[in-house]
């Protein structure tokens, strides 16, 4: 769990919609941001998967255009990076892939990948 509330870093509160409280809070802008968890209705705040076990979120903007994100410590990813909209996006993991189906036109990833899901999300972002 994470336990060290709004303290400056990409690790911080894992499952909040990145993007939203970025731009309540001052923090720097952010085009992409998520976390990645082993299962599909983790808590907020709660660590998800490192990608130092090779898990990447992969982000294809509508101009082809692939950024390649790593989830840090706590499962986090973002980039600052201008993302052509809509984007398509896919985790890989160990050869596989998980991808969406539906090209998104918002890249704050958790505000519909919640522990239930909304917006027809079914869930947190998932290892494949």
């Amino acid at each position: 769990m994470w336990t060290q509330a709004n303290r400056g870093s990409s690790d911080m509160n894992p499952g909040k919609a990145c993007i939203t409280c970025h731009s309540t809070m001052n923090g720097p802008s952010l085009t992409i941001g998520g976390t990645v968890y082993p299962t599909g209705h983790e808590p907020d705040l709660c660590n998800g998967a490192n990608g130092s076990n090779g898990a990447r979120v992969v982000i294809t903007g509508a101009d082809g255009k692939v950024q390649t994100l790593t989830p840090g410590t706590s499962g986090n990813f973002n980039s600052r990076t201008t993302v052509a909209l809509p984007f398509k996006a896919k985790v890989t993991y160990m050869g596989r892939e998980r991808a969406m189906v539906t090209p998104q036109s918002t890249g704050d990833c958790n505000s519909c990948h919640t522990q239930n899901g909304a917006n027809g999300a079914p869930g947190r972002i998932v290892l494949p």
